[in-house]
Order: structure tokens, then sequence, then C-alpha cells
């Protein structure tokens, strides 16, 4: 019997044939015969289990003596010995009789060679019409042509249009509405100037807002992550002092003495309704002072090159003195009322600036941006990069800004030449005891509509509120105001064919804010209204994401938008 791992001999192998049986084979076969025949000798083995053709193994008894004689008269044909060899031999014939038995034929027979060999013949003369066994499969003739099957594009600056939902999916964010396509290109032909680093090629970036702005929530993280991704030019606008407690900006050197006054869109309002770039006007008595600066400690906002002071000149105006290390310079504000901007150029790095009003009449300002410039360059050019302006006021709502001159807000967003204008209101409109949907969408419409005309050349866009939770009985539930207010701010931007970003949604939508006020760590206040800052640091990724792929989307159609090698590292 074979072991395992061999394979089977053939029948014939180790059989012997009649020529090669023992000379006493006919006399062993009468030995150890008892008087009862039919049963074999204890140790014997049965011819059907151990002997072929009546050849004993292993010490079996043959046939008796006379059945023996019987046995050797009978015609050859017939006898045990020969019928084994036929049977043995037709075995060895069948593989020979069934086509495609080849692999069990033991040789080849003189007639299969010849065929064997015309098919050889022809198999290297002609490719052969074969059809499909198991594991394999019919292949048709095919080639590789570039021109024809190339996936990727032909030319270096042909791109695939890329889908900003999907991309902002995969990124894990919420990607920004624009049913248009265009709502953002003014932004996005900016900032593909900025990553080309073209010279003073600055992308400046105004984000208005309520309480969570004011501190520098989101805001901060958009700064930060897009100056990372494509420049640092600069911190942005300040205020000159803190008018509301909460004020408060990230990553910058900013205090203030005493001796400040302020009228702010929130109120106390002012005459002439001019409130500056950043909603509050200030004026400062005889030495009052605001010190601005960059870092000395910390991965960010670490270097500055330009103060511009932005002042409003009039007829009676005083004078400011502006101060960085031994550089000193004194500026008038008289003259005709009007919107202007003083810069202040000192070394790039980690520097301040200290700004006094000097008196000799009324002194009033705006605030002051931070900025840098390409160093060595005269006159000062902008270094290509990020400037992120956070114009938050406590308890702001849209309507609080239709009061704002319109030519006043106008010069004030032709000085500071903003690529991309942010709106983001709805939290203390969501206080309304009762909603009244459409003189709602009227004050943003309005609003939207004075900023689309002042920042002239930018792209414009709204951003939804957060989400805000009450205590309905006992369990925390979304406010039933904030879906309706997210509803008509998006009605409004899109009807103006400006973009939206959901914020509400990207949150999570319904019941989000008591989520983030439970999740751990806590991203949410008790409150139930504000984030923490780790939740204001995950709107604000959420929100880089989405203008990020944006862009990304809006490369892949816009023709020279992309930046080239070469280009970035201008």
């Amino acid at each position: 019997m074979a072991e395992d791992g061999e394979s089977a001999k053939p029948a014939s192998e180790g059989v012997p044939t009649a020529a090669e049986a023992p000379a006493s084979a006919e006399a062993s076969a009468t030995e150890g015969v008892t008087a009862d025949a039919s049963l074999p000798e204890a140790g014997a083995v049965p011819e059907s289990l151990g002997g072929v053709g009546g050849v004993a193994v292993g010490g079996g008894s043959g046939p008796s003596g006379a059945e023996g004689d019987a046995a050797e008269n009978l015609p050859f044909f017939k006898q045990k010995t020969a019928v084994a060899l036929m049977v043995f031999l037709g075995l060895l014939a069948v593989p020979h009789l069934i086509p495609g038995a080849g692999k069990w034929r033991i040789g080849r027979l003189p007639w299969e060679a010849a065929v064997e060999e015309k098919l050889e013949t022809a198999e290297t003369a002609t490719a052969p019409t074969t059809s499909a066994k198991a594991g394999e499969m019919t292949l048709k003739a095919s080639g590789n042509q570039g021109t024809e099957t190339n996936a990727l594009p032909d030319s270096k600056g042909e791109r695939p249009a890329l889908d900003p939902e999907l991309l902002a999916k995969t990124a894990g964010s919420l990607a920004i509405e624009d049913p248009t396509g265009h709502g953002l290109d003014a932004f996005y032909k900016h900032l593909a100037a900025t990553e080309k680093k073209e010279p003073g090629a600055v992308t400046r970036i105004l984000h208005y807002g309520d309480s969570v702005i004011t501190s520098d929530y989101i805001s901060g993280t958009l700064r930060r992550r897009l100056q990372a991704k494509y420049g640092d030019a600069g911190h942005g606008f300040i205020l000159v002092a803190n008018p509301w407690e909460w004020y408060f900006h990230n990553d910058v050197v900013h205090y203030a003495g005493e001796g400040w006054n302020a009228n702010r869109i929130t109120g106390p309002f002012t005459n002439d309704k001019m409130y500056g770039l950043g909603g509050v006007t200030f004026h400062g008595a005889p030495g009052a002072t605001a010190t601005f600066g960059a870092m000395e400690k910390g991965d960010y906002g670490k270097s500055v090159s330009r103060f511009d002071v932005y002042y409003m000149s009039q007829p009676q105006g005083g004078d400011f003195e502006v101060k960085s290390g031994e550089k000193v310079e004194k500026v008038s504000t008289k003259g005709e009322k009007a919107s202007k901007v003083f810069s202040f150029s000192v070394e790039d790095g980690a520097r301040k600036m200290v700004l006094r009003a000097a008196g000799g009449g009324d002194v009033r300002l705006f605030g002051v941006a931070l900025e840098r410039n390409v160093p060595g360059v005269d006159p000062p050019q902008g270094l290509p990069g990020i400037a992120y302006d956070a114009l938050g006021a406590n308890g702001a709502q849209s309507l609080l800004w239709e009061p704002m001159d319109d030519g006043h807000w106008k010069d004030q967003m032709a000085l500071r030449k903003p690529a991309l204008v942010i709106l983001q209101f709805g939290t203390n409109e969501s206080e309304a005891p009762v909603f009244g949907e459409k003189s709602y969408e009227k004050t943003v419409a309005h609003v939207l509509e004075k900023v689309i005309a002042a920042a002239e050349g930018a792209s414009v866009m709204l951003a939804a509120p957060l989400d805000r939770a009450e205590n309905q009985g006992g369990a925390l539930r979304t406010k039933k105001i904030i879906p309706k207010i997210v509803a008509s701010q998006r009605k409004v931007a899109l009807a103006h064919g400006c973009a939206f970003w959901n914020t509400y949604e990207a949150m999570g939508g319904e019941g989000s804010m008591a989520k983030w006020v439970r999740a751990k760590p806590q991203l949410a206040s008790g409150d139930l209204t504000h984030p923490t800052p780790a939740g204001a640091e995950v709107i604000g990724e959420l929100f880089e994401k989405a203008l990020v792929t944006g862009f990304e989307a809006y490369k892949s159609r816009a023709p020279g938008a992309a930046a080239t090698t070469t280009d970035a590292g201008k």
C-alpha cells in the first residue's frame, strides 16, 4: 500500500509472472492441508486478501493436488495467470484510447508520436483558438498605446476637475455650499497667487462675528492653520484697546493703558456712524498708549515688520506718535475728514510698537494691523502669505451693522484690501422670543449687500451660527429657532450668489451642543452656547478644511491657478 506523499506503484510491479513462479509451487500447494480444507490454517492468508492468480503470498496454501491438475489442463486463456495478465494489459491500453488522458499513459505508441509532433509544429506556426478551462480565461490580442489608454493627463497643466463636496468629506469636513461655482473665485484667485509666492501676494481674510470671534475662537485656529499652509503675512487687524471684556487675540502682544474712549456698533453709538473696520472708533486723551507686537516665545506670531495704523483725519485732528526701539515718528491727523493708514516699518522679527496719543486735538483711531514685508525691498512689499482679521463684537447681530456708513465702510475696505469677508452671526438673534423669518432675511440681505458693495472685488460668504441648546423637560435639546436662522441665512446667501458654510451641521446638527457639553474632553461650555477652546479648535479645523478643499477644487478647474514646483519655491 502506498505511503503518504508517494504515488501508487503500477499493478504489475512486484508480481511474479508464470515463468518466474517457483518450481516447487505445485508441491507447496499440497503442504499443510488439513481434513477441513475450507478453513485456512492459523497464520495463513486467504486467497482473496493475500494472493494474486493463485500464487501464495506470505506462506498461504495453494489448491489441492486434484484442483491443481485440473487447472493445468484448462486452456491458457482461462488460466488465472493469463486472465490477470490480460486485465493488466487492458488497463494499460485505456489511457491510449481516451483523448485527453495522456498524463496517465506510461509510454508513447509509434502512431501517437507522429500526431504529437504535428501538433507541436502547428502550435509554433499559428496561435490556437482555445476554450477556457477551470482556472483559466481566454485572452484577446491587445496592445498599449499611451495616447489612447494613459490614465494620466497628456500635459503638465491638464488636471481633471475635482468635486469640492467629495474632497471636504474625504478630509473629514463639510463642504462650502456654492451653487454658482464662482462665489469664492476672487478669494481663491488671491490664494493661488499667494501659494505661488508672487510678489506682494498677501491674502487678507476679514471674519466678522459675535462673541466667539471677539475672543479669537475659531478665527485663531483658522489663522494658524492657513498661515502654516500658505505663509505668515502677519497677525492682522487689532483694535486699539479692549472695548469688551471678552476681547482677546491669540499669538500677539497687545495691551492698552487708560485714556481711551470708544464708540461701538453695539453702543454707545457715534453720530456719524463711522466705526472703522472693526466696528469701534477710539478717541485718545493726550498720553494714552497702546502696545502691539509679535510673540517672543511659542510657535506662532513670532514676526512683524510693519504696523499699519488706521485713523481718521479731520479738521480738528490731533497728533499721535509711534515708537519701536529707537525709531520714533509723529503723525498729524489734521486734514479733511477721511479714512487713512500710516505704515511704520521695522526690522522683521519679534518687534513691538507703542502708539501714543500726543494731543493737539482729537485723535481718532480705529486699530492697527500687524503685517510683514519682504526683507530688503524698497518700497516695502508685503510678504506673500495669509493675514487674518478677527472682527468680532460682543452681543453682535447682523442688524447692528445696518447703520454703518456705506461710504466709510467702503473706504476702510479699500485700505485693507480683503480677498475674503466672512459674516458669522445668529447666536444672539436666537434670543428673540419669536422668529420673524421675512424680516430677518431682509436684515441679513441688507447687511450682505452693504458688505458686497464695500468690499468691492472680494468674495463674501456667510457662515452659520453654532448649535445652541436649552433645557426642555429635563433634557438638553437644540433651541428650535437655531435651524430656522440657519435656513434663512443659507437662503439669503445663495440668493445673492454668495457661498455658505453650515457650521451648525458641521458640528453635528440637531442636538450637537448637548453632545459637545458632555464630550471628553468637553467641547462646549456650560452656558450651552459657546465652545470651549478645544471645541473652537475643532470648528476651526473643520472650517479650514472646507476652505482648503474648495481651493483645491478651484485649482483643478481654473487654468494656471495651480502652483508649479518652480513657482512655489520663489
